[in-house]
């Protein structure tokens, strides 16, 4: 989908709106202007005649007055309100207001946080002034430049993300380069030669990325899969020219040893940003890295337990206390209420290449638990010295699901081979494993798998 540009435009008067897109556009900026019309009754938020599908604003400017009103905040708020929970974004963004009224501006942004919670909040927000820079362009044009620094996170994150876009755009003309042809030809013979040069190349960079099988069945994720090593060097060839003080203005401590309590209050929620992705209850069970609850409605009929007993060779409660939990510790009450917040599932690690290639027959999968950080001192081993029970143990650093902190374990001592669309253990996908931490899993269980043993006398 193409995506407009990051800056939207507001206003009700549409030479104020071509005054302020003039400076946008002088400056150097592209803007997306949308005049605000409420003048007919299916327009209710008076900018629904936009396709807002298209608009994934980072900076919004919009009239404060939008509808000609006295100058009164609680008659000013609603309709501001209702532009910006049509148009504001759950991401970072900025947030400016147009205006004569500057003095009313701050009790308008203390009734949308008391009125209209559902609203997302920007980042920050200020005031364009209207009487000050309408007969002074020039003077608009230089206080423009400066909004993206008002706020040094948003300028970093937002300069970043133009850095990614701009890297994209060089890896599509590298590539267009590389199919032109080498001599100066007809218009009609280089669109032809070019472009059928180019699918060529496509298919051949979808080939070799997922093999020819799995490019046919998914050639959107072979395509893409196999540009990114080169987007990603275009990405690095950036970093000697970016002012290194934007994204120490932007990161608070870096470069220093932070402090415990910052560093326990983020940590988990990075973990999640880095090693996992959250999924759909309907997601493919089959995808190497996804974790799947065990069926709660087959644990929980006691005629299964002898089946699943039988398969492992255990009961759950010893699974739990073997693998999992340290249950020699707290009280009978604390123990039964860690047993029973346990989520207990299985991760796929069928091999990276058999499910390249569509070769697998039997899914991998191993068992693992969940457990919610409030009962992290069952998690323990031997005096807390161990985090894990025994060395076939994988413990994951923390990390946030549907909002609550899990400790996640992963043993390699219990793995079970199955078809996922038949298999009655296998429930809801919960998460999958990024590409990082799955790579280090795989490698702790094929070591452990293979590890040495000896027999001796001591």
């Amino acid at each position: 989908m193409i995506r407009l540009p990051s800056i939207v435009l507001i206003d009700d008067k549409k030479e104020d709106l071509d005054l302020i897109q003039t400076c946008l556009v002088n400056a150097g900026y592209p803007c997306f202007p949308i005049h605000y019309q409420n003048n007919e009754p299916g327009n209710v938020s008076g900018i629904d005649h936009v396709n807002l599908e298209m608009v994934h604003p980072r900076i919004i400017i919009t009239d404060l007055n939008l509808q000609e009103l006295q100058v009164d905040a609680r008659k000013l708020v609603a309709p501001i309100a209702d532009v910006l929970e049509k148009i504001a974004i759950e991401g970072p963004y900025l947030l400016y207001f147009w205006s004569k009224n500057t003095g009313t501006v701050r009790e308008v942004m203390e009734l949308i946080e008391q009125r209209y919670s559902q609203i997302p909040y920007p980042l920050h927000w200020g005031i364009l002034d209207k009487t000050q820079f309408s007969s002074r362009p020039s003077d608009l044009k230089e206080k423009i430049i400066s909004l993206f620094s008002d706020n040094p996170t948003f300028n970093a994150l937002f300069g970043w993300e133009n850095r990614i876009s701009s890297a994209a755009q060089a890896t599509t003309d590298a590539l267009f380069k590389l199919a032109q042809p080498l001599t100066q030809t007809t218009i009609s013979a280089f669109q032809n030669e070019t472009t059928q040069k180019l699918n060529t190349m496509l298919a051949v960079i979808g080939n070799e990325t997922l093999g020819v099988k799995n490019a046919k069945d998914e050639p959107e994720v072979a395509i893409e899969l196999g540009l990114e090593p080169v987007l990603h060097n275009h990405i690095r060839s950036n970093y000697e020219h970016i002012d290194c003080s934007i994204w120490l203005d932007a990161s608070n401590g870096i470069g220093t040893k932070l402090l415990s309590s910052s560093y326990q209050d983020v940590k988990a929620y990075l973990n999640s940003f880095y090693h996992i992705e959250q999924l759909h209850p309907g997601a493919p069970k089959n995808k190497r890295g996804t974790w799947i609850e065990f069926d709660r409605n087959y644990l929980e009929q006691d005629s299964n337990l002898p089946k699943i007993e039988s398969n492992l060779g255990r009961t759950i409660k010893t699974l739990l206390n073997e693998e999992f939990l340290d249950c020699s510790q707290g009280t009978k009450a604390t123990r039964r209420i860690a047993h029973e917040s346990t989520k207990l599932g299985f991760i796929e690690l069928s091999a990276e290449c058999n499910q390249a290639q569509r070769k697998t027959k039997l899914n991998r999968y191993f068992l693992s638990a969940m457990i919610p950080k409030e009962h992290e001192n069952f998690t323990f081993f031997r005096n807390k010295k161990d985090d894990t029970a025994h060395a076939g143990v994988y413990r994951l650093p923390n990390v946030i699901v549907n909002g609550c902190e899990f400790i996640v374990k992963v043993s390699f001592l219990y793995q079970v081979g199955a078809i996922p669309s038949f298999n009655k253990w296998l429930g809801n996908p919960i998460f999958r494993l990024k590409e990082q931490i799955l790579a280090d899993i795989s490698f702790k269980a094929s070591q452990h798998a293979a590890r040495p043993g000896i027999i001796r006398f001591d």
